[in-house]
């Protein structure tokens, strides 16, 4: 489990690497997992991704910000709070060494691993590729066809170790997409866990938490240190477990984004001013039952979704 940049659209892992390389193999691993399957036991234990860089001759790279869990605690926590089944489909974004890979198979997932480090599925294909539950694919973590992958197995439950430079945009995807999950179970940034956790009038309260909220219930999981990955990231990381919301708090229409955006972007003004450039009226709030003098911090998920459905009307 590793934290990677994107990549090109997913594609079926085949042959070589894009540099024509591929990580040297090691005999002795091969010949264990064979020996393990043949016993029965598919899943290869939990192996400190340490190790299986140096057998490989590998190390993190900083064009896909590689951050590798080596705790096996933070790793079985997140199996654990997906609680993965059989016959669902599990999709596992940026897989590095196949770490939570594992444990995810350990509790009889079928996986998808998708990658933007075409050695890193290499490495899974020599690590894990006998397991048939597990199928791997390149591709981008921040533009997964979410869609496409329920449609062809139904509602998919969600794990990962987020990227921090392209959390928010995962975060979108799974907002646009909720339908198409049946749950996520993720590793952020401690400050993004502390802003989708956050409630009306903490100062961690904006636009991300909304967006969010509207469609999710959120729940704390675990808190990892730094020092849980190899590199140690500058600052602590957190699992959060995402539910979808049936009905949803709000839905996520292009005037409810509007609407949130402009009132965050200045979010120590009045929601009378900052809402000023969208034409939101006095008679607007009246209609919503909200005070314009009030600040957009102080605004639940409910009250967002009731002043746009009051900006929306008067628009006609």
């Amino acid at each position: 489990m590793a934290r990677g940049q994107g990549g090109a659209g997913p594609a079926r892992l085949r042959g070589r690497a894009r540099d024509g390389r591929r990580p040297p193999r090691d005999p002795d691993r091969a010949g264990a997992a064979r020996d393990a399957a043949a016993r029965g036991v598919s899943v290869p234990d939990w192996e400190d991704p340490r190790r299986v860089l140096g057998r490989y001759g590998l190390a993190p790279k900083k064009k896909f910000s590689q951050s590798f869990l080596v705790s096996r605690h933070a790793v079985d926590a997140i199996a654990r709070a997906l609680a993965p089944r059989p016959d669902e489909q599990t999709v596992e974004l940026g897989p590095g060494l196949g770490t939570l890979t594992g444990a995810l198979l350990r509790e009889g997932a079928r996986v998808l691993a998708i990658d933007a480090d075409p050695q890193m599925l290499e490495v899974l294909q020599q690590e894990l590729g006998h397991v048939e539950q597990l199928s791997l694919m390149h591709g981008d973590a921040a533009n997964v066809d979410l869609a496409g992958l329920a449609a062809a197995h139904g509602p998919v439950a969600l794990a990962g170790n987020l990227p921090y430079a392209i959390t928010g945009a995962i975060l979108s995807n799974l907002c646009a997409h909720r339908h198409a999950l049946s749950r996520a179970v993720i590793m952020v940034q401690k400050e993004v866990r502390d802003r989708l956790l956050a409630d009306p009038g903490n100062k961690t309260y904006g636009a991300l938490t909304v967006f969010v909220q509207a469609g999710f219930r959120v729940e704390p999981v675990v808190k990892v240190p730094s020092g849980a990955f190899h590199p140690p990231p500058k600052v602590d990381s957190a699992v959060v477990k995402l539910t979808p919301l049936d009905p949803p708090r709000a839905e996520e229409t292009e005037d409810f984004r509007a609407v949130v955006r402009a009132a965050f972007q200045q979010r120590r003004k009045t929601l009378r001013n900052s809402l000023k450039k969208l034409g939101v009226e006095a008679d607007m709030f009246a209609h919503a039952g909200i005070d314009p003098t009030r600040r957009p911090e102080t605004l639940s998920v409910e009250e967002l979704a009731a002043l746009t459905l009051a900006w929306s009307a008067a628009r006609g």
